[in-house]
């Protein structure tokens, strides 16, 4: 089960990214290039926190980065400046779902959610970071959502989506954890998470 990171303090600075697993074809004499799309596109953002006292926080953020590094790490996707607003209690409607929308249920009548707004579906106990790719405007508690990248999963009828507090879930990149200590006792951190799937 993966390891939730600490939710204080905030980063002083992160570097989301789109991780593109389709390809382009080049032709070698000049002739047209296609974009192939595949099955498997995802999210990975690098953190780095704000120097931490070790005593107060550093031990907490290493000590759950150890656990993570084995077991995977959970951690809130930044939206900067952004209000989410009171979206509801979502969920997805409907089995057998796939490709490149989603249909939800649950949410607040007029709710609205604008293009480029993040969300993550729990599907087996794992969390799936999607990002909706045209405004779409709630009615009578339902929403058929364009979404970006396509499904990686087919959800569960009724499967929890996390738009109030979109969350990463994946592995922390590399192979070790290392942390610095300065003279004024603080650790720095830097990492990286990468979804699996």
């Amino acid at each position: 089960m993966s390891i939730a990171l600490p939710l204080s303090p905030s980063p002083s600075s992160s570097t989301p990214s789109y991780l593109d697993y389709g390809g382009t074809l080049r032709p070698i004499f000049g002739g047209a290039m296609q974009k192939l799309t595949r099955l498997g596109d995802r999210f990975a953002i690098e953190v780095t926190l704000p120097p931490l006292p070790y005593a107060e926080t550093g031990m907490l953020w290493i000590a759950r980065l150890i656990r993570a590094q084995r077991d995977g790490a959970i951690f809130p996707w930044p939206q900067p400046d952004f209000d989410t607003g009171a979206p509801g209690s979502p969920v997805v409607n409907g089995s057998g779902q796939s490709g490149s929308a989603i249909n939800l249920r649950g949410l607040a009548n007029g709710y609205t959610v604008k293009e480029g707004q993040f969300f993550s579906i729990i599907h087996g106990g794992r969390r799936y970071l999607e990002q909706a790719a045209a405004t779409a405007t709630v009615a009578n508690g339902q929403l058929s959502l364009p979404i970006t990248p396509m499904l990686r999963i087919s959800p569960q009828n009724g499967a929890v989506v996390e738009i109030a507090k979109p969350m990463i879930e994946g592995l922390l990149d590399g192979d070790a954890r290392s942390w610095s200590v300065d003279l004024a006792r603080t650790v720095g951190l830097t990492f990286t998470i990468t979804e699996m799937k």
